[in-house]
């Protein structure tokens, strides 16, 4: 870029998140003369053609005329899809970030090894200065069913296989992918569910999986089974996990994703005995990567491409 080259100005819709302040030098230290911007930065709307979304408000879309990318901060898109101010005619996609990935697939494995190991009692034992070994059970004798095959979930796969775990994926079509048998289907989820030690959630919310996991779906996983949820707060019926643990179905959840963010003060699951509860912590972008993956989405639909993480909206992902 020369200094008569103009910027790529990109709009920043997040109220609430100021992904300017956040993201701004990264997308400046890019080449190709790529700027973030406010709404009340731009000056003139009808030129506008990216956009860089995080839960836009209802009308958020509407100055920009001219929008032809909508990327998400996050990889889950499920409102994106739905937000009434937003033309059919414009294209979405998701971050897609190896790194991002990576940290979903560490943040996975510390609760798969911890239930199956026990290491979740050790603090417990230590408080009672209690000298006790829990698990010595070998990974491969710990099955482990994925749900949900895309890049996170086949990213958690693969890290559960290098450490020895047994891993069978469902999704929405069958297939082999990364080592991992992954089937489709109602019978394949039944088998996931009655056979897994640790069940992981990495689906996204479409129509399909919407409030997925309900009174029906827990009683057919095992009783020594953990529930990870990565997902979305949508796939899960709250008040049906609760009454599915207390009467013994699965043993227990291990939560980053709910209903209603943050989680409500006094709301059941903060105390339940059988539930572990974090901050939707599982993963984020890094700066440089949401930069990288929103330059090289735009390069791609420049170029009359599908961008990387292009999100069919039939589909729902």
């Amino acid at each position: 870029m020369t200094p008569t080259d103009p910027l790529t100005e990109i709009v920043v819709l997040s109220p609430g998140h100021d992904l300017v302040a956040e993201f701004g030098a990264a997308f400046a230290a890019l080449p190709g003369g790529y700027v973030l911007k406010t709404p009340d930065e731009v000056s003139d709307p009808a030129r506008i053609r990216y956009a860089f979304a995080h839960a836009p408000g209802p009308d958020d879309f509407a100055p920009f005329p001219a929008l032809e990318l909508v990327s998400s901060w996050g990889a889950g898109v499920d409102k994106l899809i739905r937000h009434p101010g937003l033309p059919v005619t414009v294209t979405l996609n998701r971050m897609v970030d190896p790194g991002q990935a990576q940290m979903m697939a560490a943040f996975a494995a510390h609760f798969v090894t911890g239930w199956h190991r026990g290491l979740f009692r050790y603090p417990g034992q230590q408080a009672r200065q209690h000298w006790e070994i829990v698990n010595w059970t070998p990974n491969a004798d710990v099955p482990v069913g994925l749900l949900g095959a895309g890049r996170m979930g086949l990213a958690v796969g693969r890290g559960l296989l290098s450490l020895g775990y047994p891993v069978r994926g469902w999704a929405a079509r069958a297939r082999v992918e990364a080592g991992i048998e992954v089937g489709a289907g109602e019978a394949d989820f039944d088998r996931i569910l009655s056979e897994s030690v640790v069940i992981v959630n990495t689906l996204p919310l479409t129509a399909e999986t919407d409030s997925l996991f309900d009174a029906d779906v827990f009683a057919r996983m095992r009783p020594d089974a953990l529930f990870i949820h990565l997902g979305s707060g949508g796939h899960v019926e709250e008040e049906d996990l609760i009454a599915a643990l207390d009467a013994g179905r699965p043993g227990g959840a291990a939560l980053d994703v709910f209903a209603t963010e943050p989680l409500p003060p006094g709301h059941p699951l903060w105390t339940h005995p059988k539930v572990m509860v974090t901050p939707h912590a599982a993963s984020t972008p890094s700066a440089h990567g949401v930069a990288s993956a929103i330059v090289h989405a735009i390069e791609a639909h420049a170029a009359g491409e599908r961008p990387h993480g292009y999100v069919d909206r039939d589909r729902g992902y």
